[in-house]
């Protein structure tokens, strides 16, 4: 099922740029992705989750060891259940092991200074997060807080954003801070400093819920810039047809480009100081690989 809109900014930008001698707004231009995209509204905005096309900043591949502690072993390699991304090659995430020693695990790298890139303060961030099926899933707390994904200056004082069990679903998971572009993150203590502290919190139901190899998988710590999000449209577009009353944009996504996202949206932009949503389509979802290349094609038809 697809759905193609042209919102209401939309709408605004192109009477505007038609009628107006000196218009307020810049053409559309660029173009946005995003996944677990909602039906979408003319009213809408911006994307529920826009993903980076540009590889962006990788904070920790993983390929690093996460110490664990409370009801956490140290991680362990896995490399058949990995994300592609970010221009990383490693092809290695990593197994969360958790005992039956609390009910809280924790799997933490204290510096990420030697294990990647420092968090850069007011970037959004983002992880994947495997859970192998329905079982594992079920030992996530089932009410209230069941992850935590905290970056600090150190385990006392950190940024952090939660999650609960309804939030997340067996397979990958994108755990991100960035929803419709608004970050959402708590501050606990004082931060300053160098953010060079990761730590992933799972709350399970019981201290005895525990996971083996496989079970729950963790890649990818990232972060972007607004201009990771966005690619231009290709040379030569949009097109007019005068005889038909019909615009084709167009966007062509490289083999490096959007790499292990299932993407399901995408919208177009113009380039104001504050870019404007012009269009916005849903789609079947569509799985991003780096031996992937795509061109998407929307056209707008006056009736």
């Amino acid at each position: 099922m697809t759905t193609n809109l042209i919102t209401v900014a939309g709408k605004n930008v192109v009477l505007n740029r038609g009628y107006k001698s000196s218009p307020d707004y810049t053409p559309p231009s660029q173009y946005k992705f995003g996944i677990d995209n909602g039906t979408p509204t003319e009213n809408d905005t911006a994307l529920d989750y826009a993903i980076p096309i540009l590889d962006g900043t990788t904070n920790d591949d993983g390929s690093n060891t996460l110490t664990g502690s409370s009801g956490g072993d140290n991680s362990t390699d896995n490399t058949t259940t990995y994300k592609q991304g970010a221009g990383n090659t490693d092809v290695t995430a990593q197994n969360l092991i958790a005992n039956n020693g609390n009910a809280t695990k924790i799997w933490t790298i204290s510096n990420l200074a030697s294990a990647g890139t420092l968090i850069t303060a007011g970037q959004p961030f983002a992880l994947w997060l495997y859970i192998v099926d329905a079982t594992a899933l079920a030992k996530f707390k089932s009410s209230g807080t069941c992850l935590e994904i905290k970056l600090g200056s150190d385990s006392s004082n950190y940024y952090s954003k939660t999650f609960e069990a309804s939030d997340l679903a067996i397979g990958w998971n994108w755990i991100t801070s960035n929803t419709v572009n608004v970050e959402d993150l708590t501050e606990t203590g004082t931060v300053t400093g160098n953010i060079d502290t990761f730590i992933i919190e799972i709350t399970t139901n019981n201290a005895t819920d525990t996971f083996v190899a496989g079970d729950v998988v963790y890649d990818l710590l990232r972060q972007w810039q607004e201009s990771d999000l966005l690619s231009n449209f290709v040379t030569g577009y949009p097109t007019f047809d005068e005889v038909n009353n019909k615009v084709t944009m167009r966007v062509f996504l490289a083999s490096t480009q959007a790499n292990g996202f299932p993407i399901n949206a995408d919208a177009i932009f113009n380039t104001d100081a504050t870019p404007v949503m012009t269009d916005v389509n849903e789609f079947d979802e569509e799985s991003k690989s780096n031996t992937d290349e795509y061109i998407f094609i929307d056209t707008n038809k006056a009736e």
